[in-house]
C-alpha cells in the first residue's frame, strides 16, 4: 500500500462520524472532505483527485446523480458509492452512473479496502488505454515526421499535431537562429498580436527563454501562476492556461513550443506535458535530420564544385580544413606546369565554333585526368591553355617527378588528339603543344571577394612556366634547373642553355625532356 499513501481521493458527506470512520478505513488515502455537491466539484476541478467517495445521503447528496454530472466533466474518473440500503435498485443506479463499486454502510475495513483498490485499478487500466490510444498515432506521426523534405513542413505537422491533441487556442514555435543569437518565432496557430511575428529572444530571457536556456518545461494554470517564479512576466490574464516545451536533443536546444488555452476553462496538465515531450523529441529528431540532410547537400554540392578544378582528394582537404575560404592559402615551394596550344588563332579563323569547343573539351579532359592521376591540381583553364601544380595542397614526395610524367602523358595523348581531328580537317594538323615545368616558391590559395573566389597560384614561376610554353615547340616540354635536380634520373634531358623570356631581366637554364619518355629502369 505504500505505493498508494499520496493518492488523492474526495470523500462526499455531511456525517462527521461517518468521515472519520471511512478514513479510519482508509489510512493509505489522502483524503480530501466535502460536506456537499458544490465542494466536491470545486475539489474536482482543484485537486488532482483520481478517485472520489460519496455517501449516499438522499434527499441532501444524491450520491447517483452527482456522480454522473462529475464523470461528464472528468471521464475516467472512478468512484465508489457508500450506503446504507446497497439493495438491487441502488446497485442498479449505481452502475448506470458510472460507479466501479458499491460498499454498504457501516464500513467493514475489509471490503471498503478491496472495492476501492478495485476501483484505482479499474482507474489504472483506463488511463493506461486512454494513454495507448493517445501515444500510437503519436509514434505513428513521428514516422510522417521522418518522411517530411523541409523544415516548414516539419513545423506545419508538429503544430496540427499539438493542436489535436491538447486543443490549444494558440501554438507558437521559436527556433534558434544560429547567426543572430535568439530565438525566433518560426510558426504560429491561433489568434496572435502582430508583433509576435517580429518577436526576438535571447536566451534566458522571458518564459520561453528560460525554458530554451535550462531544456525544462514550464507549465502555468491561472489559479497557480501567481505562485510561480515567472509571475512578474505573465502578461496575459486572459490566459487560462499555458505550457512552454523545449525542443531538445542530444542536449542541443533547437527551440521552444509555447500553447496556451484562452477560449475554454480546460487546464493543462501533466499528461499534456508527456505528451509534448513525445511529439517535441519527434520534431527535434525530425529537425536535426533535415538540418543533416541540407549540411551534407550543401557539403556534396561545395565538393562537386571544386572538384571541377581540384583533384578529389584536394576537394575533401579544402572541404575538411573547416575554416574561412577567404583566408584559406599558403606560401609554400610549388610545382607548376603550363601548356599552351599553339597556332590556335589560325585555327579559330578556319574551324566552326562547335568543332573548336569540342577539340577544346577533349584536350582539357585528358589534361584534367592526367594531372588528377599524378595527385596534382588544375588551376585554370585559360582560352587554349591550362595551369595546374603539383606538391601544393597536397603533398607529394616528388612533385617535380609527378609533374613531369603528367607533362610527358599530355604530350602523347595531345599528339593522338591532333592525328585524330586532322583526318576530320587539316587545319587540325597544324596546331601544336607547348609544355613547361618550374618550380619555386608560389601563394597558393583563395584570391578575390566573398561573392567570386579563384583557388589559384601567383609568383615568378607561374610566369616563367607560362613565358616558357610559349617558347616550347613541337609538342616539347621545357623544364628549369630546379626541376631538373629531381627529375634528371628518370628523364633523358638535353640543355637549351639560358633563354631570354619576355619580361625577365635574368635568362633562366632550360633543359628539355627528350622526346618526353621515362627512362625504362
Amino acid at each position: 500500500m505504500d505505493i498508494l499513501k499520496h493518492t488523492a481521493a474526495v470523500l462526499c458527506t455531511a456525517d462527521d462520524r461517518q468521515a472519520e470512520a471511512i478514513a479510519a478505513a482508509l489510512p493509505w488515502l489522502r483524503l480530501i472532505r466535502c460536506p456537499d455537491g458544490e465542494s466536491v466539484r470545486e475539489a474536482c476541478h482543484s485537486q488532482d483527485a483520481r478517485l472520489v467517495l460519496i455517501v449516499d445521503e438522499p434527499p441532501r447528496i444524491d450520491g447517483c446523480r452527482l456522480f454522473g454530472e462529475l464523470g461528464a466533466q472528468h471521464p475516467g474518473l472512478a468512484g465508489v458509492l457508500l450506503s446504507a440500503t446497497a439493495d438491487t435498485a441502488l446497485l442498479h443506479c449505481a452502475l448506470e452512473a458510472g460507479f466501479s463499486g458499491v460498499v454498504e454502510l457501516p464500513v467493514k475495513v475489509p471490503q471498503v479496502n478491496r472495492v476501492v483498490h478495485q476501483a484505482l485499478e479499474r482507474y489504472r487500466l483506463q488511463q493506461e488505454n486512454t494513454r495507448l490510444r493517445t501515444l500510437l498515432p503519436l509514434y505513428r506521426m513521428g514516422e510522417q515526421l521522418a518522411a517530411t523534405t523541409s523544415e516548414e513542413d516539419i513545423l506545419e505537422r508538429l503544430l496540427d499535431a499539438v493542436q489535436l491533441q491538447t486543443k490549444a487556442s494558440r501554438c507558437s514555435l521559436m527556433l534558434y537562429d544560429q547567426k543572430e543569437q535568439c530565438l525566433r518565432v518560426a510558426s504560429v496557430r491561433g489568434q496572435y498580436p502582430a508583433p509576435v511575428q517580429s518577436l526576438r529572444l535571447q536566451p534566458g530571457d522571458q518564459i520561453a527563454g528560460w525554458v530554451f536556456q535550462q531544456g525544462k518545461p514550464v507549465l502555468l494554470n491561472r489559479e497557480s501562476q501567481d505562485e510561480s517564479i515567472f509571475s512578474p512576466l505573465l502578461r496575459q490574464p486572459e490566459t487560462v492556461s499555458s505550457i512552454s516545451f523545449p525542443l531538445r536533443i542530444c542536449e542541443q536546444n533547437l527551440g521552444v513550443l509555447n500553447i496556451s488555452q484562452q477560449e475554454t476553462e480546460e487546464r493543462f496538465s501533466e499528461a499534456d506535458n508527456e505528451m509534448l515531450s513525445i511529439l517535441c523529441s519527434q520534431a527535434a529528431v525530425a529537425l536535426e535530420n533535415q538540418r543533416v540532410r541540407q549540411q551534407l547537400t550543401e557539403t556534396i554540392r561545395m565538393q562537386t564544385l571544386f572538384e571541377q578544378y581540384v583533384a578529389p582528394e584536394v576537394a575533401e582537404l579544402l572541404m575538411a580544413k573547416n575554416a574561412d575560404l577567404m583566408e584559406l592559402g599558403e606560401v609554400k615551394p610549388t610545382t607548376v606546369l603550363f601548356a599552351d596550344i599553339r597556332n590556335f588563332t589560325r585555327l579559330v579563323q578556319q574551324i566552326d565554333l562547335w568543332s573548336l569547343r569540342s577539340f577544346l573539351n577533349e584536350f582539357f579532359h585528358f589534361f584534367t585526368d592526367e594531372v588528377f592521376r599524378h595527385r596534382g591540381t588544375v588551376d585554370k583553364f585559360m582560352g587554349d591553355a591550362v595551369l595546374a601544380v603539383f606538391g601544393a595542397p597536397i603533398k607529394l614526395d616528388a612533385p617535380c617527378l609527378a609533374a613531369a610524367r603528367t607533362a610527358a602523358a599530355i604530350k602523347t595523348r595531345f599528339t593522338e588528339l591532333r592525328e585524330q581531328w586532322g583526318r576530320r580537317h587539316r587545319a587540325f594538323l597544324g596546331v601544336d603543344l607547348g609544355i613547361a615545368v618550374t618550380k619555386g616558391t608560389v601563394f597558393l590559395g583563395n584570391i578575390g571577394s566573398n561573392r567570386r573566389l579563384d583557388y589559384t597560384v601567383i609568383g615568378n614561376e607561374v610566369n616563367i612556366a607560362q613565358r616558357l610554353a610559349a617558347e616550347a615547340s613541337f609538342c616539347r616540354i621545357y623544364i628549369t634547373e630546379a626541376v631538373l635536380s629531381e627529375v634528371g634520373d628518370s628523364f633523358e634531358v638535353e640543355e637549351l642553355g639560358e633563354i631570354e623570356l619576355r619580361g625577365f631581366t635574368h635568362k633562366p637554364r632550360i633543359f628539355s625532356l627528350l622526346n618526353g619518355k621515362e627512362r625504362q629502369s
